[in-house]
C-alpha cells in the first residue's frame, strides 16, 4: 500500500490537518469535501452527516489526523492515522511534503492500480516461456532424428549428418545471441518507463527465430523423407532397352529382364508385389540405354543384392557388363564426387604414381556384412 499527502498552508496546523487526495499544494487551503462537512456540522444547526474512518468508524473532524483516497477522492473514503499505523512524526512529514511521492489508495483503487501494474511483466514472461518452449521442441526433434538415424546410416553418413546438425546449432546459437543482445536494451527501456506504458508486443526478433527454426526443421525433415524413399531402391546400368516408342512394351521387356537377372545371378525368386515400381531415368532416345531404377517393397531384398554384387562376375553373356548401385540423392552424389576428388589430390601430393592409374571408389553405405 502506498501513502502520501499534500503540503498544508501556513494557517493550518501540521499536527491536526486532514488531507484530501488531490496531492497539490494549491488545494491545501481549500477545504476538502470531508472537511467542509465536518465544519458545517459545527457551525449550523442543520443535520449533516460527517465522514468517518473506514476501519474504526470514528468521526473525522478538524482535529482528526486522517487521509483521503488519492485516486477516487470520494468524500466518504477516509482512514485515520491510527488505523494506518502512522506515527505523528510520519504523518506530519507526509503533510509537509510539497511534492508527495507516496500516496494512499482505498481498497478498490488499490486493486485497480495493482492489476494495471502487473500486466507488463506477465506479457514479458509469456514471451520468454513461448521462446523456451520452441527451443525445447527443436532439441527434442533433433534427439529423435539422431536416434532414428543411428541404426540406419553408416559412420560416413552419421558424420555428415552430425556436421550438418552442428551447423544448425551454431546458426541457432548466433541467432540466440543476437536476440539476447537486442533484448537487453528493450528490457532496460521497459524498466525505466512508467507502469502501464510503453508495453512492447510482437517482438520481430522472436518471429525471425521462429521462421529460421521452421526452415531448418523443414530441410532436415525433407532430407530424412528423401532418404526414406530411396533406401529400398537400386539403379541398374547398361540394361538393353527395347527399340520401340510404346512405353508399355518397353516396361514389360524391362520387367522380364530384371526378374531373369535376379533369378540367374542372385538366385532370388521375385513374387508378385515384391517390386513396388520400376522405370527408366531420363528421356527416351533411340540407341541409348538409360539407367533403370528398381524400387523393392522390402528393403532386405535391396540389401541382399548390394551385399552380393560379386555375383555379377558370372559367365552368362546376357548379363555381361551390368552394373548396380544405390539410389543416391543429389546431395549424396555431390558429396561422393567431392570425396573422390579430394582422394585424388591427396594421392598426387604423396608423389607416387599418377591418380589416372588408379580407380577411386567410396565405401561405406548400407548394412555392414
Amino acid at each position: 500500500m502506498v501513502i502520501g499527502k499534500s503540503k498544508p498552508t501556513k494557517s493550518q496546523s501540521q499536527s491536526s490537518k486532514r488531507v484530501s487526495g488531490s496531492g497539490s499544494s494549491k488545494n491545501a487551503s481549500a477545504p476538502s469535501p470531508g472537511l467542509a462537512s465536518a465544519k458545517s456540522s459545527c457551525k449550523t444547526s442543520h443535520s449533516v452527516s460527517a465522514p468517518s474512518c473506514g476501519s474504526c468508524g470514528s468521526v473525522i473532524t478538524d482535529d482528526t489526523k486522517a487521509l483521503q483516497c488519492d485516486r477516487c477522492v470520494a468524500p466518504d473514503i477516509w482512514k485515520c492515522a491510527n488505523c494506518l499505523h502512522l506515527s505523528d512524526e510520519m504523518y506530519d512529514q507526509l503533510v509537509s511534503d510539497s511534492t508527495p511521492s507516496l500516496r494512499w489508495f482505498c481498497e478498490n483503487c488499490e486493486k485497480l492500480v495493482m492489476e494495471t501494474g502487473s500486466s507488463p511483466s506477465v506479457d514479458r514472461c509469456d514471451k520468454l516461456d513461448n521462446l523456451i518452449a520452441v527451443i525445447e521442441k527443436l532439441m527434442a526433434k533433433y534427439e529423435h532424428i539422431e536416434s532414428r538415424l543411428a541404426d540406419k546410416l553408416d559412420m560416413g553418413e552419421a558424420v555428415k549428418l552430425e556436421f550438418r546438425i552442428k551447423q544448425v546449432e551454431d546458426k541457432l546459437s548466433t541467432l540466440g545471441n543476437d536476440f539476447e543482445s537486442r533484448l537487453v536494451p528493450i528490457e532496460n527501456q521497459f524498466q525505466t518507463t512508467n507502469i502501464g506504458t510503453n508495453i512492447l508486443v510482437n517482438d520481430p526478433d522472436e518471429e525471425k527465430i521462429k521462421v529460421v527454426v521452421q526452415e531448418e526443421m523443414d530441410k532436415i525433415s525433407g532430407n530424412q523423407k528423401d532418404l526414406e524413399n530411396r533406401k529400398s531402391n537400386i539403379i541398374i546400368f547398361r540394361v538393353p532397352e527395347k527399340k520401340t516408342e510404346r512405353v508399355a512394351e518397353r516396361s514389360a521387356n524391362d520387367t522380364v529382364y530384371v526378374k531373369d537377372l535376379l533369378d540367374c545371378v542372385f538366385n532370388m525368386k521375385v513374387q508378385e508385389g515384391d517390386i513396388a515400381k520400376m522405370y527408366r531415368l531420363g528421356r527416351w532416345s533411340e540407341g541409348i540405354n538409360r539407367p533403370l531404377l528398381v524400387a523393392f517393397k522390402d528393403c532386405e531384398m535391396k540389401d541382399y543384392i548390394m551385399s552380393n554384387l560379386r555375383n555379377l562376375k558370372q559367365p552368362v553373356e546376357k548379363f555381361q557388363g551390368i552394373g548396380i548401385s544405390h539410389d543416391f540423392s543429389p546431395k549424396e552424389r555431390e558429396d561422393r564426387r567431392r570425396m573422390i576428388q579430394e582422394a585424388k589430390l591427396e594421392h598426387d601430393d604423396l608423389g607416387t604414381d599418377q591418380s589416372e592409374n588408379y580407380k577411386f571408389i567410396v565405401v561405406g553405405h548400407g548394412l555392414r556384412k
